[in-house]
């Protein structure tokens, strides 16, 4: 069996709390994810033992929407300022009636949506068909939710009380 590295997983992004109900995820509910990039550090003294407080942790990914409908979720969580779930699942599979069946690994992250950027607009090409935009987000990150095999595997971080 090959080994997969990080760059060839298949990513992608729920835009809520996957653990609430696993199996009601639709395959039309999940953007693709392009980038994903977050780093969390603590403090640890000379036992390995975390001491101290975190540095903030901020989450940044791209995903891929095809109108601006679907990007509107980021743009109203980022004028809530409040926090929102969102999940990210790799090598996901769906089943017959394109539900989830089944993922790899994953993560639930909760925090506050700090910027959303557009890389390019949405409008009409040439053959009539959406144009694809590419979104960049980034998340101030509360707590993120590491997903085990099974259930009773998840470990979760809190970052922001």
């Amino acid at each position: 069996m090959a080994t997969l590295y990080s760059n060839e997983l298949k990513a992608l992004l729920v835009p809520e709390d996957f653990l609430e109900n696993p199996m009601s995820v639709l395959k039309e509910q999940c953007l693709t994810v392009q980038h994903f990039d977050y780093q969390c550090e603590h403090k640890r003294n000379a036992s390995g033992e975390v001491y101290g407080s975190t540095e903030p942790v901020v989450l940044k990914f791209s995903i891929r929407v095809n109108s601006p409908r679907q990007a509107r979720v980021f743009y109203n969580n980022l004028l809530s300022n409040s926090d929102h779930s969102y999940s990210f699942l790799f090598n996901a599979t769906f089943n017959t009636n394109q539900r989830l069946s089944n993922c790899e690994d994953g993560m639930v992250v909760n925090g506050y949506v700090v910027s959303v950027e557009e890389n390019y607009s949405a409008g009409k090409n040439v053959t009539g068909e959406d144009e694809q935009i590419l979104l960049d987000v980034t998340i101030m990150v509360r707590r993120v939710t590491y997903l085990g095999r099974e259930e009773q595997c998840h470990y979760t971080s809190v970052f922001i009380q």
